[in-house]
């Protein structure tokens, strides 16, 4: 499914919770709009919308024992990737939900 004329932003998302039940339903959420990096970091490709969205849910959660960050790759142009990172949400058939 694509979104024509839909401009989508790059967004990291970080986490650091330490109840087991709350990481999973963080986890459960962010696993529909990106995929993960590192344990506690996924990478999104969001629009306006879909960010709007991604916040509620997570505000939802009413998270205790941590934390949740959500940061905009301002300057992607100049990111460099090095070693073997894992296939990008764009290079397989994965769609933003």
């Amino acid at each position: 499914m694509r979104y024509p004329g839909k401009r989508f932003e790059e967004y990291v998302v970080v986490y650091d919770i330490s109840d087991d039940k709350e990481r999973a339903k963080v986890d459960k959420v962010l696993k529909k709009y990106g995929f993960r990096v590192q344990k506690s970091v996924f990478e999104c490709k969001l629009t306006t919308a879909l960010k709007r969205q991604l916040i509620e849910q997570l505000r939802e959660l009413k998270i205790q024992t941590g934390f949740i960050k959500i940061y905009l790759l301002t300057d992607i142009v100049d990111a460099k990737t090095m070693g073997n990172p894992p296939p990008s949400i764009d290079d397989k058939d994965a769609f933003i939900i």
